[in-house]
């Protein structure tokens, strides 16, 4: 158990059969594809021409996802979908859909229907806008056309002044009273700017824009078109926007028709030209010759017996040869556990999974993260409500993918670990059972299952956090120093690793010892603990060193790393701070329930609404803290005395999908 065994294979095929040997690894699901070192030209030219039509119709598919997407209503949600609630179809009827379909034509025909919506969007928008500045200047009583061509000997401006500047223009613009027009718009109450039309004679022109840029003017132009009084090309406008807003709404109504008609083929399709790149590009990167091509991969060993069945099945023409990795090889891991620590490999993945051949630390972490994550939420009601969505979940999809079960199986340990530590701590909802009457028969069960309350007495759950980090930590330290004795690095085990576990168990037996809290004969055995690993500490820090002062003073720094030690113990102390505070937001809660609970008429409806928010609240604040807390003590505290990780996961070719189902029979 841990990782599993990997297998080398080698397949050798005549090239007529290539689509059916791709189609049998693919379907296996267990085969890790290695690419070949040989140059491009080697390679099969076929399978990269294949490859390329399949980007090509995947290029298709993400231009109409994109421009269909928000025109459909998918059946199926997005939560659904990822719990596996997803329509079924075999390869061979993807692939007649497939043939059938002009992606091309079709991504076309959407493109140039988008392009007319969104011609039509902008003229919409430059109406409103130009309806806009009509509607500040609706009272001018000329033709705008005065604006643009003028007539003869006058022509006009128009634009906006802020209204501190509007006076110093006019006071300017006096000196022109004979050869000017100025026309102002009302001003609203909150405007900042006025909207202003200046008639001028046509001979005076530079000197009257300039007086105007001068003064500060907005100069504002209007579309070419415009030429009739303000009122008149608004209701022109106004016309033109009543069409333009229906042909939006047909047009956007057919696309979502196209939507509707299309998206689930779509769907099925995109899973289809997704499945066939992968094995494209599989054989794209195999070796060939002539005639023979040779394609690698890591299987599992225990798969290798009925995948070399299924290939040699295909013809004569094909060679199965399996052997073990060589030193030279990378192979990826691929995680193999019980069902108890199965879930946990989602930890140990996030983090790094081990390299192939090293030792998988799911099984050793599992047990401690289940408990941490069950001391930092603490509530039995919490773990209730976790357990029983879940289980609604599980009820309702029935085929959900292995990846988001063993996470969702992750919670549910987690969750019993929860509502066992919230029994002997007492924690239903905070301190619901005590909070109100109609609880009451429920009491006498919490009192008897109470061995301590965390609220009453947190020291003593303080002291159980920091116990059970020192067992964590030296767990860990007995795990590393087990795989050097394996590795014969027994100079490491005893000084690197067993120096620190009696030098840190001795130190506590001999605290406790003084205090009074154990026997004496424990004491004594602190004391021996304590002596042997301060010697093998300073041997293992000054081994290399000929000098006695060196050695001493080697020893005395790697000593000082005792502290290192304190400070990851003292971490622990988080379990009782996650835990008292997951206790006391429930417990202020059910306070301001009983407080408002009291308000005539509608108390009883405001303290349930507060109640079932509240919980609801400090349910995912403290379900996200214990999550994080209890993983970083694997990943800061635990897995830094033993465990390295920097390997690849294993990711074999199978039909990755992501909209359907696909099964294949062939």
């Amino acid at each position: 158990m841990g990782v599993a065994e990997l297998k080398k294979a080698e397949l050798y095929y005549h090239k007529s059969l290539q689509e059916n040997v791709a189609r049998i690894v693919q379907r296996s699901g267990v085969c890790q594809i290695i690419e070949s070192e040989d140059e491009p030209d080697a390679r099969l030219m076929e399978a990269q021409a294949q490859l390329a039509v399949c980007e090509g119709q995947e290029a298709h598919l993400r231009y109409l996802f994109r421009a269909l997407g928000s025109h459909y209503t998918d059946p199926v949600s997005s939560i659904g979908r990822m719990l596996g609630e997803k329509p079924v179809f075999s390869l061979d009827e993807l692939g007649e859909l497939a043939q059938e379909t002009d992606l091309k034509e079709l991504a076309s025909s959407v493109k140039t229907t988008e392009s007319k919506l969104n011609e039509l969007r902008i003229e919409i928008s430059q109406l409103k806008v130009t309806a806009g500045v009509l509607s500040n200047i609706k009272d001018f009583p000329y033709p705008l056309s005065v604006l643009r061509e003028g007539t003869q000997t006058l022509k006009g401006v128009l634009g906006t002044f802020s209204i501190a500047q509007l006076d110093v223009f006019r006071e300017d613009l006096a000196a022109y009273s004979d050869e000017t027009e100025l026309f102002v718009a009302p001003q609203k109450t909150k405007d900042k700017d006025v909207w202003v039309v200046l008639l001028y004679v046509r001979a005076r022109e530079q000197e009257i824009l300039e007086l105007c840029a001068k003064d500060g003017m907005t100069f504002v132009d209007l579309p070419v078109h415009i030429s009739e009084t303000a009122a008149g090309e608004a209701s022109k406008i106004s016309d033109r926007l009543v069409e333009c807003e229906h042909e939006e709404s047909a047009i956007l109504q057919g696309l979502a028709r196209t939507a509707d008609e299309w998206m689930p083929a779509l769907q099925g399709m995109s899973d289809y030209w997704r499945i066939l790149r992968d094995r494209y590009h599989a054989l794209a990167t195999s070796a060939a010759t002539g005639s023979t091509v040779k394609t690698c991969f890591w299987v599992p060993a225990e798969a290798v017996p009925a995948l070399r069945k299924q290939v040699e099945a295909v013809g004569p023409a094909v060679a199965f040869i399996a052997s073990d990795p060589t030193e030279e090889d990378h192979p990826p891991t691929l995680l193999k556990n019980n069902a108890f620590n199965r879930p946990a490999e989602v930890l140990t993945n996030l983090y790094s999974p081990p390299v192939y051949g090293q030792r998988d630390p799911t099984s050793s972490m599992a047990p401690f993260f289940f408990l941490f994550f069950g001391m930092c939420l603490g509530d039995a009601g919490y773990a209730i409500v976790i357990a029983s969505v879940l289980w609604m979940l599980f009820r309702k999809y029935r085929k959900i993918p292995s990846g988001t079960k063993n996470f969702m199986n992750l919670f549910c340990a987690g969750a019993a670990a929860t509502f066992l530590y919230g029994l002997v701590t007492g924690s239903f909802f905070g301190d619901f059972i005590d909070s109100f009457p109609f609880m009451a028969f429920l009491r006498p069960l919490k009192d008897a299952l109470l061995l301590v309350d965390p609220l009453k007495d947190p020291v003593t759950i303080l002291g159980i956090a920091l116990l059970l980090g020192v067992v964590h930590l030296m767990f860990g330290l007995g795990v590393a120093a087990y795989d050097e004795f394996r590795r014969g690095n027994y100079a490491d085990a005893a000084g690197g690793k067993i120096s620190w576990i009696l030098f840190v168990l001795g130190l506590l037996l001999v605290g406790g010892g003084s205090a009074g809290k154990l026997p004496s004969f424990l004491y004594i055995i602190g004391v021996v603990m304590a002596a042997a690993g301060t010697g093998l500490i300073f041997w293992y820090a000054g081994r290399g060193e000929k000098n006695v002062f060196l050695k001493v003073g080697l020893g005395l720094y790697a000593l000082y790393g005792s502290t290192a030690y304190l400070g990851d113990i003292l971490s622990y102390s988080r379990l009782l701070a996650l835990g008292l505070g997951s206790a006391v937001i429930g417990s202020v809660i059910n306070l301001l329930g009983k407080m408002i609970v009291g308000v005539p008429f509608i108390g009883w409806l405001l303290a349930i609404l507060l109640i079932l928010g509240g919980h609801v609240f400090s349910l995912a604040i403290n379900l996200l803290g214990a999550f994080v807390h209890a993983m970083r003590l694997q990943y800061v505290e635990f897995f830094s005395k033993f465990y390295t990780g920097d390997g690849v996961n294993f990711t074999p070719l199978k039909f990755q999908t992501q909209y359907v189902e696909v099964f294949d029979e062939i």
